[in-house]
């Protein structure tokens, strides 16, 4: 697993932002942060983190945990034992059971992307993953640096490791989900976090481009009223 400072300026409240599958910390640069640190997780071919940024939780007035895609599922993995230290946990077009035709990415699909990847294969799950063309080209112009291989060795691990928690066992307490996700189907998304309060977004998979920071991103209750 890769740890990266998105945002590091000594200020006095701290985002962890766990990233989705074959991300890295290029499509985030677009955004920036006022008030918040931002540290971002991705990669998760390991799931092992080392302590220096939890041994630094104390260190800040807020700590908020933000999970998107994948990364909502590792960061329950990563985190769960430390759910007292969060002010906020968000979790954006993710669940708990990842891979599943009922709760997360229908397998068959899943599988398919595995043992079918390439370049080809990259190029449509991020034309799925952006949908709109104004999103889907600033996308690209920020798109990963990762390569096929790595991408391919993470989604390999996370076939293998995926496992499922409950909704009830969630540490996350806020959730978004896109009304026109592609990748992790919305009415999976629905189906698997229940009468849990849901803040429905107009959006698609990969949604950050409605904000322009990370600040904006944490006002996103405001965004429907």
């Amino acid at each position: 697993m890769t740890r990266t400072w998105l945002h590091r300026k000594n200020c006095k409240n701290l985002i962890l932002f766990c990233n989705g599958w074959g991300m890295d910390d290029r499509p985030f640069r677009p955004l920036t942060a006022i008030k918040y640190d931002v540290c971002m997780f991705c990669n998760y071919s390991q799931l092992q983190v080392d302590d220096g940024v939890t041994k630094n939780f104390d260190e800040y007035d807020q700590v908020i945990l933000i999970g998107w895609s994948m990364g909502v599922w590792a960061g329950q993995k990563i985190f769960a034992d430390l759910s007292e230290k969060f002010s906020r946990t968000i979790a954006i077009n993710g669940t708990l059971c990842p891979i599943s035709d009922r709760f997360g990415i229908p397998e068959k699909i899943f599988d398919s992307t595995l043992f079918g990847f390439a370049e080809k294969a990259r190029s449509k799950f991020y034309r799925r993953m952006c949908r709109d063309k104004t999103n889907l080209e600033l996308f690209l112009a920020n798109q990963p640096q990762r390569t096929l291989e790595s991408q391919q060795v993470e989604l390999k691990a996370l076939r293998e490791n995926v496992d499922c928690f409950s909704s009830e066992k969630s540490i996350y307490n806020e959730i978004i989900v896109a009304d026109n996700d592609r990748i992790m189907p919305s009415v999976n998304q629905y189906r698997f976090w229940g009468d849990r309060r849901i803040f429905n977004i107009q959006g698609f998979h990969f949604l950050f481009y409605l904000w322009q920071s990370w600040d904006q991103l944490l006002t996103f209750d405001t965004i429907n009223k």
